[in-house]
């Protein structure tokens, strides 16, 4: 066989076979380096969605708890010195505030609080309850309530009031603030992550309206309200 026809040959078998799995090897390397930057993009995408979730909740609790409304529940006594509309607990809070109209406009009774866990020592979720206030006698029902999931998937709450009991005494930080007379200066909000969680919690910490005139009854506020739209 001359030179020409040795050139003109072609490509042997062992050959085709050696370049298609050459080829293969290169295409799955590829498709893998593909597979995990997609995998990688997403998982970003996750955590920069997880974050900004987080920064939503905290801004939307800073601005209802920022607005706290002043109402005493005084039992049909006008004399008797009435508690505020205010509980505070250690994983749970209940006040008043004017909610945005796209969640109830007006004056709404909020509930910010865990949901019981499936089981004991599960992560749950951190919700919030709304329900329109109208007259006294609704703060004795649960009816008409609508909850919402603030964030899912927490291991802990944990809320503290920062306060004077009694107006001789200085003011500092307690676990409850519970049938007061008035409102807590500071509200402070932990929220801790299961372990390997990426989101963060940066502790919040909310003033408010304290330097208000004295307490309103719930109808003496609702009436007013009202007629100022």
């Amino acid at each position: 066989m001359t030179e020409r026809h040795a050139r003109e040959r072609g490509f042997t078998l062992l050959e085709l076979l050696v370049a298609i799995t050459l080829l293969g090897v290169l295409m799955a390397a590829l498709f893998g380096a593909l597979r995990l930057g997609t995998r990688v993009w997403e998982t970003g995408e996750a955590r920069l969605d997880a974050s900004a979730r987080v920064q939503v909740v905290q801004d939307f609790l800073r601005q209802q708890l920022s607005q706290t409304a002043p109402l005493a529940e005084f039992a049909g006594d006008s004399q008797a010195s009435g508690t505020m509309l205010f509980d505070g607990a250690r994983e749970g809070l209940r006040f008043v505030s004017l909610l945005p109209e796209h969640l109830g406009a007006g004056t709404n009774l909020v509930e910010v609080a865990l949901r019981e866990p499936r089981r004991s020592g599960r992560p749950t979720d951190l919700v919030i309850r709304i329900r329109r206030l109208d007259l006294p006698d609704d703060l004795q029902t649960d009816s008409d309530t609508e909850e919402r999931v603030l964030i899912e998937n927490i291991a802990g709450l944990e809320l503290a009031y920062f306060g004077s009991e009694r107006p001789d005494a200085e003011p500092t930080w307690w676990q409850e603030w519970e049938d007061q007379p008035s409102l807590p200066q500071l509200v402070r909000m932990r929220v801790d992550f299961p372990d390997g969680d990426g989101r963060r919690w940066p502790e919040l910490i909310v003033a408010l309206m304290v330097d208000l005139p004295p307490p309103f009854e719930v109808g003496e506020f609702i009436g007013a309200y009202s007629r100022n739209g």
